[in-house]
């Protein structure tokens, strides 16, 4: 049985296909960008570089493929345009369908996130109301959307959507790496009580998710969120990061709201001039609720392999390896 991963070449993906390799699959990665030769992993893996959009492309490289798994996607929120974001999440993702139907696939995967759901005051799960606020939620759910007529088009089509919150572990520069190069410069400034729950993934959990689903089986179309337990405050998650960088985490937090009132005049002035103000958008994402249960996938059976606590051993450990190796190059270089 072949697979073909669109985006293996990521952060997730190159994960997930060493996963799938072991579950006995072959692999065919169609990524955008070429970087096999960074990483052993990638060796023997049948791979072509090309772009999602192109329809030629999608029909060459899903010839002879039983599943698409459908990573690649347009994620960053800055120096992205809204074009772009519609562009490859719901223009590539028509290609691979148009593709998938000419050569009569009948199994995809498709990668979303839990960015449809919106800003949320109580905790989502699979029958929350999707009601995303950015360009991001909005182009994943268009293209759900899309996977899902997919599916209605033909009696002997399935689809699975998987829905993951915020993904963390090495070779990732996301969120979590943000916040603990932000505690190891000593740039982090606690604002907020921090009791806010922030859901998280440690990625080799979330593949190993995917196995399971796909040696389960899916008919039609089957959505699942995905989320780690248990479910961290962000107050428990800087602890965490303080203890494994073998530093004190601070007492004391600054008080949100005087300091949101305070920047005010700044929001205005960007707001008029067009320009993103971060310290504000950094505060209050800081202390949002991001709370995404996945107990659909726990009551099929999953069993999650890593603990918080070891997925954020593993991030830190290769967070200092490659800040070592860095200061070793700059030594070298000067």
């Amino acid at each position: 049985m072949r697979a073909l991963v669109t985006g293996g070449f990521g952060f997730i993906g190159s994960f997930l296909c060493k996963e799938l390799l072991q579950d006995g699959w072959k692999i065919r990665i169609l990524d955008i960008e070429d970087k096999s030769k960074d990483n052993i992993e990638f060796d023997g893996f049948d791979y072509i570089i090309g772009d999602i959009v192109d329809y030629t492309t999608m029909l060459e490289t899903t010839k002879d493929v039983d599943l698409i798994i459908h990573l690649a996607a347009k994620h960053r929120f800055f120096g992205v345009s809204k074009d772009e974001f519609y562009r490859v999440n719901v223009e590539g993702t028509k290609a691979i369908l148009k593709a998938a139907g000419q050569k009569g696939i009948k199994n995809i995967i498709f990668y979303s996130t839990v960015a449809v759901y919106g800003d949320q005051t109580i905790p989502t799960d699979e029958n929350t109301l999707p009601q995303p606020d950015n360009t991001y939620g909005i182009t994943k759910l268009e293209a759900e959307r899309l996977v899902s007529m997919w599916v209605l088009e033909s009696v002997d089509r399935s689809a699975l959507i998987i829905r993951p919150t915020v993904v963390f572990g090495p070779r990732n520069r996301g969120n979590m790496y943000r916040l603990i190069r932000q505690i190891d410069k000593r740039l982090f400034i606690p604002i907020g009580d921090g009791k806010n729950i922030k859901s998280v993934a440690y990625v080799e959990n979330l593949v190993k998710a995917t196995s399971f689903l796909i040696n389960k089986g899916f008919k039609g179309l089957e959505v699942y969120n995905y989320a780690d337990e248990p479910h961290m405050s962000f107050k428990e998650t800087v602890g965490f990061i303080y203890r494994f960088l073998g530093r004190s985490a601070p007492k004391i937090s600054l008080p949100a709201k005087p300091i949101l009132t305070s920047l005010m005049p700044f929001d205005l002035v960007s707001k008029i001039s067009g320009t993103n103000f971060p310290i504000t958008a950094a505060i209050k994402k800081m202390n949002r609720l991001t709370y995404h249960r996945a107990d659909k996938i726990r009551e099929a059976g999953f069993q999650q392999i890593y603990s918080f606590e070891e997925g954020l051993m593993r991030m830190i450990e290769w967070y200092r390896n490659n800040r070592e190796a860095k200061g070793m190059k700059r030594e070298m270089d000067e």
